[in-house]
């Protein structure tokens, strides 16, 4: 059987996503282990630290846009006009919103210690997130055009791998690491708007307040699920942080968190070129082969990755990592559970008219994470292992609720395919 051309497009802009994510995999990889044993884990706890905070003010910017204006332009990809619209709406929304972020982010410099020592770092960083505001990602995924976001990330991670490489050779040029974000979100930003203006033809056109808020607020509840779904892991260092635990205690628990995010990362491609695909064609059984298919080999990953934990820690990170190795394998569960949390999410409830609930599922997670949260903390019961079963349980939360929805919606959609199926009668 010939396949068609949308299951050709669908497998392209997997694999180019795989090309790019496993890129994101292998070049931490190479830096990872480098800054690690550059810096000392007391210099790489404030990376972890100030990356924590960062998080939150790229999801703002972020604005949930991947997923509402990536289903937009998948919607009116032939109409250039309304790809303009949106394109110009979205670049304006999240150039506001990166002004109301750079305006939180000064008075939470001057209130926490561990921020205040090292505020040219976070300004730098916010650099970097305010760079992203002009990466229109959204239209590439809604246009199914992978391959060039693949290209220009890669051109993009080789030159900070070069700056990293070539340039910080010690502990005090940590501040070096943000400079060459920056650079290459630079990079990204050129590649991709020469690639709008030239290869799509969709110039820039100023675009009314009103449709830029009008932008926002179709956002909003994709906004929502995406800060819920990530804001607790970023809240877990942001509190330690807070609470005053030691710079080396947050540089091995961000090391064992960065290489689960990074593993967890490996799987986003699946997902990613699936949404735009089952908005248009919905077609529900390839998820349940997917599923098939890719659950047996991460779970034996997983189980292959918590016996060799130390080893794999000590190649890695180096030396003085060693408490990074419970954290590691506490956190191995929730990246058995990624992929059907990932799949059941918006891929399957957004073709079945439940973006509402897949938003809620992630929501769901984030009050019972923060309010477990609030209890460790009043009952003085806060540690490294609390934190990383309370997320466990949170990510939990997600795929349950996400499992409730999708039998809803699948009754739903059974419901009504049998009513406007014609009765014997009518058909006779």
């Amino acid at each position: 059987m010939k396949a068609s051309k949308e299951d050709k497009t669908l497998f392209t802009n997997t694999v180019m996503l795989y090309i790019m994510q496993i890129s994101g995999y292998l070049f931490p990889l190479l830096t990872f282990p480098y800054l690690t044993r550059v810096l000392g884990r007391d210099t790489y706890g404030i990376l972890t630290a100030s990356s924590a905070v960062m998080s939150y003010f790229q999801l703002l910017v972020d604005f949930g846009f991947i997923l509402s204006a990536t289903r937009d332009c998948s919607l009116c990809r032939d109409d250039k006009k309304q790809l303009i619209r949106i394109n110009c709406s979205v670049v304006q929304s999240k150039c506001l919103l990166s002004l109301i972020g750079l305006i939180v982010l000064l008075p939470v410099i001057g209130v926490v210690p561990l921020y205040r020592e090292n505020a040219l770092y976070l300004i730098l960083s916010y650099l970097s997130v305010f760079l992203s505001s002009f990466i229109p990602d959204y239209l590439f995924r809604g246009l199914e055009k992978m391959s060039s976001i693949t290209y220009r990330t890669l051109g993009a991670r080789t030159i900070y791998l070069i700056l990293v490489f070539a340039f910080i050779h010690t502990e005090r040029q940590f501040i070096l690491v943000p400079v060459f974000n920056a650079a290459s979100n630079l990079f990204i930003v050129a590649w991709s708007w020469w690639y709008v203006l030239k290869k799509f033809r969709l110039p820039y056109r100023f675009q009314s307040l009103t449709s830029t808020l009008e932008t926002l607020k179709r956002s909003a509840i994709f906004f929502l699920s995406r800060i819920a779904s990530t804001l607790y892991g970023a809240s877990n260092v942001f509190l330690m942080t807070l609470l005053g635990f030691p710079t080396g205690v947050l540089g091995q628990y961000g090391a064992a968190d960065s290489l689960i995010q990074n593993a967890r990362k490996m799987l986003t491609p699946i997902s990613d070129s699936l949404y735009p695909y089952m908005v248009k064609n919905r077609n529900f059984k390839l998820l349940k082969r997917l599923l098939l298919i890719f659950m047996p080999v991460i779970v034996a990953g997983c189980v292959f990755l918590y016996v060799f934990a130390e080893l794999f820690i000590r190649i890695l990170c180096g030396e003085g990592y060693e408490q990074a190795i419970p954290v590691f394998r506490g956190f191995l569960p929730m990246l058995a559970i990624t992929l059907p949390i990932y799949l059941l999410g918006f891929p399957t409830l957004s073709p079945m008219g439940m973006d509402k609930e897949a938003n809620l599922t992630t929501i769901y997670a984030s009050i019972f994470h923060f309010v477990g949260l609030t209890i460790l903390v009043l009952t003085g019961k806060i540690s490294v292992t609390a934190i990383i079963i309370l997320t466990t349980c949170s990510e939990c939360i997600v795929l349950f609720s996400r499992i409730v929805y999708v039998i809803i919606g699948s009754r739903r959609m059974k419901r009504a395919g049998q009513e406007n199926q014609p009765s014997k009668e009518s058909a006779s």
